[in-house]
């Protein structure tokens, strides 16, 4: 064979190699397109902040290391740009929150926005934002004030770039009237005695809680409302005692709330507490109160942060959460934060585009199975809640029992009994 010939054959057999399919994957590899660049705004400061950076880079690191995005014919990786918002720290005013995200809209070229802001004032302001640079945003962290679904609802086509994959305290509210009732029911209680945190956040919410059980057939037999820092609630746990109620509902996100639950459990109150308490949602709260928790029942608002079968995705997501960060998810932010990565990868790829017009439909129209069940939005861009993973999205409410949190609602998610403390039927 000439030396010519010899070489063409050589040519042309490196070729073939080339553009054959590789052993390992069986497919051709895809060509790499430009990176998707999704803004995240995150107050770093709060457990809720954490929360919610840890979702998201769990999420964007699996959704690369599977290829990225597939978008007009080649896999795009994720570039997530984080931004430290600042919203939950003491006197940081909206306008710096806003002057972060605008950040990562002009200077990060951010296709889209998803995560924060969390404190609801800063995340309805930032709608109007969004709909000046006409970016697509989805709120995955925070900002549950009923207002977002006002505003956006009465004023869609402004602000139509607008979507909130996170939770909303009008359905959290409806969970713990549900569970009361389920309560209610079971065991024949009809005493409540209210427990807050002062502040205004607090106060609104029990109020709405107040009025619906008493619609339920509660009977309000006392109430307490401490400032932001108490660390004796001795005589607020007498008060209730004397009340003769069989459930204390907590509302109060102050970490000094372990020490209300150790004075409860030393004092012995025959009262089971229950409610939205920010302390005892932390996997590390056993331990801070020496196992005291013992029995209280918490909110986590995300099925998915502790172990359930309610979902195919539930197990695979809580295991390789705990692998990643050495602890468990907490609650609120790990799983939603998580979950709006897939959803906007949903999107782009069934839109085949970043055109906002075109996202927006395609968002619009999202039908996900996913974490804590089927992400789907309503008419006003809020995500769909319910007790059927199927239709719609799961909240959480787990007691401690034995020095684990134990999801006992909703049922098609619970994983144990709820337990009465020992001197209840004292």
């Amino acid at each position: 064979m000439g030396k010519k010939r010899f070489f063409a054959v050589c040519t042309l057999v490196l070729g073939v190699l080339l553009v054959l399919p590789s052993a390992s994957t069986g497919v051709l590899a895809a060509e790499e397109g430009d990176p998707i660049v999704v803004g995240a705004p995150i107050p770093r400061a709060s457990a809720y902040g954490q929360n919610g950076e840890r979702g998201m880079i769990l999420a964007a690191e699996e959704i690369n290391a599977a290829g990225g995005v597939k978008l007009k014919g080649k896999m795009c990786p994720i570039d997530l740009q984080i931004i430290d918002s600042r919203d939950e720290e003491p006197g940081v005013p909206t306008s710096s929150v806003l002057l972060a995200i605008e950040k990562l809209i002009l200077q990060k070229k951010a296709d889209v926005i998803a995560g924060g802001p969390c404190m609801s004032e800063c995340g309805m302001a930032a709608l109007d934002l969004y709909a000046r640079y006409k970016i697509v945003d989805i709120v995955s962290i925070g900002c549950y004030t009923p207002s977002w679904d006002a505003k956006v609802g009465e004023n869609l086509e402004r602000y139509k770039h607008s979507f909130r994959e996170s939770g909303s305290v009008k359905w959290y509210i409806k969970e713990a009237i549900d569970l009361l009732g389920q309560i209610k029911e079971e065991y024949g209680y009809n005493k409540l005695f209210i427990s807050i945190d002062d502040s205004l956040m607090c106060r609104k919410a029990a109020g709405i809680v107040e009025k619906l059980a008493a619609k339920t057939g509660w009977e309000i037999v006392g109430q307490d409302k401490h400032p932001i820092g108490t660390t004796d609630y001795s005589a607020a746990l007498s008060d209730c005692k004397k009340s003769g109620a069989q459930v204390m509902f907590i509302w109060a996100y102050s970490p000094e709330t372990s020490v209300l639950l150790k004075q409860w459990a030393d004092m012995e109150v025959p009262a089971l507490p229950i409610g939205f308490i920010g302390a005892a949602e932390d996997p590390g709260f056993w331990e801070a109160t020496n196992g005291k928790c013992e029995y209280t029942v918490v909110t986590l608002s995300e099925t998915g942060c502790v172990p359930t079968d309610a979902t195919d995705k539930a197990m695979p997501y809580y295991n390789a959460f705990k692998e990643r960060w050495g602890v468990p998810p907490r609650s609120t932010g790990c799983v939603s934060a998580y979950e709006s990565l897939y959803v906007l990868k949903d999107a782009i790829e069934r839109a085949n585009s970043l055109e906002e017009a075109d996202l927006i439909k395609a968002l619009e129209a999202t039908n996900l199975p996913m974490v804590r069940g089927t992400i789907r939005f309503d008419e006003n861009h809020q995500i769909v809640y319910g007790y059927d993973p199927s239709e719609a999205v799961l909240g959480c409410w787990v007691q401690w029992q034995d020095g684990k949190r134990v999801q006992i609602f909703p049922e098609v998610a619970a994983m144990g009994k709820l337990k009465m403390p020992p001197w209840l039927s004292k």
